[in-house]
């Protein structure tokens, strides 16, 4: 079996940016959350722990995919994405988990941006905004 992670056409110029941003975004969520662990009540904790552990592989899994230009990918991302917002709908308690307490008000505010965007709902928003892209520029089968 012959698995490469980066293909070899993302060198040329007209390989699709968004394809590439969007496959890092999702490997970032994928495994984000493993840096850090938020101060949250031990049921919403329970619960963004099982999210986090039954969402990374399929986050890892989509990212690298959609690199390789692979449609299921693409689907796989948006339902991920949508399905992530819902989770946050339904307990807005988890909200908290991308919130980065310190006692430096500097380190607060950018780390809490850096972990809404690459691992929360502005991540999943940015994933949605890309849908166009993504299905532009990804085969519907294997060639």
């Amino acid at each position: 079996m012959n698995l490469k992670l980066f293909p070899a056409e993302r060198m040329n110029t007209d390989y699709p940016w968004p394809l590439w941003a969007i496959g890092w975004l999702a490997i970032f969520k994928a495994v984000l959350w493993l840096a850090y662990e938020p101060v949250l009540p031990e049921t919403v904790l329970r619960w963004v722990g099982w999210k986090y552990l039954l969402g990374s592989l399929p986050l890892l899994i989509f990212g690298v995919s959609l690199w390789r230009r692979r449609r299921w990918a693409a689907w796989g991302l948006a339902v991920m994405a949508v399905a992530d917002l819902i989770f946050l709908a339904v307990l807005p308690a988890s909200l908290h988990a991308y919130l980065v307490d310190s006692e430096v008000v500097v380190f607060s505010v950018l780390l809490s941006a850096v972990v809404l965007l690459c691992g929360g709902p502005l991540g999943d928003v940015l994933i949605l905004c890309g849908i166009p892209a993504m299905f532009r520029n990804t085969r519907k089968a294997f060639r």
